[in-house]
C-alpha cells in the first residue's frame, strides 16, 4: 500500500475507534467519572491523559511542518472532559493529515518514544483503544478493528523497547505475528488480545508458556 493511502487507511480507522469511545464517555454520568477504575485512577485521569497525547501530538507535527494553529483546537483546563476529547481528536486529524508530507526517515520525539511517521497515527490508535480498554465499562478491546489490537500490541512492544530492563523474549501470536526482544528469550505464545492484557494490565493467564510469565519493567500505561 502507497504511504498516503496507508495514512488515509489509519486515519479512518481512529476515526471509528475514536467515535466508539465518545459514544461511550457521552453516556457515563458525571459521578462515574471519579470512579477508580485501571491501576488506581479515576476515569477522568484515564480520559485526561488520552486527550493530552492528542494534543501533543498533533503540536509535535505542526511545529514540524510550520503548521499553522487552528483557534478552533484549542482546549482550556476548565472544559469538559468530553469536549476536550473531541478537540484533541480534531487537533490531532487535522495535523496527522500532512505526515506524508515529512520525510519517512523523520524522528518525532513523543513522551520518551522515536515515532516515525507512518508510526504516529498507529501509536494514537493504540493510545485511544487502550484508555477505552481502562476505562472499564462494557467494551472489550475484543469489539476493537484487528488492526487496532495489532496496533496496540507494536506500540506496547515499542515501548518497552525504550527501557534496558525489559527480558528477553519471543512473542508469537495465533495471528502470526512473532517479536523477538533480545536473545534466547522465553518463548510465550497466545492471541493479539491476550498479550495486550498482559503487556498492558498485567494479567497474563491466558497465555501460554513453558515456565511462569517474567515481571515486566512498570512503564507509563498509555504510550
Amino acid at each position: 500500500m502507497e504511504r498516503i493511502q496507508q495514512l488515509y487507511s489509519d486515519l479512518s480507522r481512529l476515526g471509528r475507534e475514536t467515535e466508539m469511545m465518545d459514544t461511550v464517555i457521552h453516556m457515563l454520568a458525571d459521578d462515574l467519572m471519579e470512579a477508580t477504575v485501571a491501576d488506581g485512577n479515576t476515569r477522568q485521569t484515564v480520559l485526561s491523559r488520552v486527550v493530552d497525547g492528542g494534543f501533543e501530538l498533533a503540536e509535535l507535527i505542526a511545529d514540524r511542518l510550520g503548521l499553522p494553529w487552528a483557534a478552533a483546537w484549542e482546549s482550556e483546563p476548565e472544559d469538559d472532559i468530553r469536549s476536550r476529547y473531541r478537540r484533541a481528536h480534531l487537533a490531532f486529524f487535522a495535523a496527522a493529515a500532512h505526515l506524508t508530507s515529512l520525510p519517512e526517515d523523520t524522528v518525532l520525539d513523543y513522551r520518551g518514544l522515536q515515532l516515525r511517521p507512518g508510526e504516529v497515527v498507529p501509536q494514537r490508535v493504540a493510545e485511544v483503544i487502550l484508555s477505552h480498554d481502562a476505562l472499564g465499562t462494557a467494551w472489550s478491546i475484543e469489539e476493537a478493528d484487528p488492526d487496532s489490537v495489532l496496533d496496540a500490541l507494536e506500540a506496547l512492544i515499542r515501548r518497552l523497547g525504550s527501557t534496558n530492563t525489559v527480558p528477553a523474549l519471543v512473542l508469537e501470536t495465533e495471528e502470526g505475528d512473532r517479536w523477538d526482544i533480545g536473545t534466547g528469550g522465553q518463548h510465550i505464545s497466545g492471541d493479539r488480545e491476550e498479550f495486550v492484557q498482559w503487556m498492558a494490565w498485567g494479567d497474563g493467564r491466558a497465555l501460554s508458556s513453558s515456565s511462569a510469565l517474567p515481571e515486566l519493567p512498570r512503564l507509563a500505561r498509555w504510550t
